[in-house]
């Protein structure tokens, strides 16, 4: 089972609405990039992503900085309400 197959059958089995980078037609893009769900005090529980490994990802179609400036303007900027994705630097 996949990552986002993980995801979905939580998502299920909880009855939580959880939501993953991409729409339909991409929405496979990113799964490397997923290292678990989060769960934080008195919010919906969120997928959390490696920041370095959508960058990694991103950049596979644009150049380093272009990938930093699309990441941070477009996703990171994107409040999606309290299930907005997390972006973790991994240490």
């Amino acid at each position: 089972m996949n990552k986002l197959e993980q995801i979905d059958e939580y998502a299920e089995e909880t009855g939580e609405d959880i939501l993953v980078l991409g729409d339909h037609s991409d929405r496979n893009l990113y799964e490397e990039a997923i290292i678990g769900i989060a769960n934080r005090f008195g919010m919906q529980p969120s997928v959390a992503y490696d920041y370095d490994k959508v960058i990694e990802i991103l950049t596979k179609d644009m150049s380093y900085e272009d990938a930093v400036e699309y990441f941070e303007f477009n996703i990171i900027g994107a409040w999606m309400g309290e299930t907005t994705p997390l972006f973790i630097r991994v240490l």
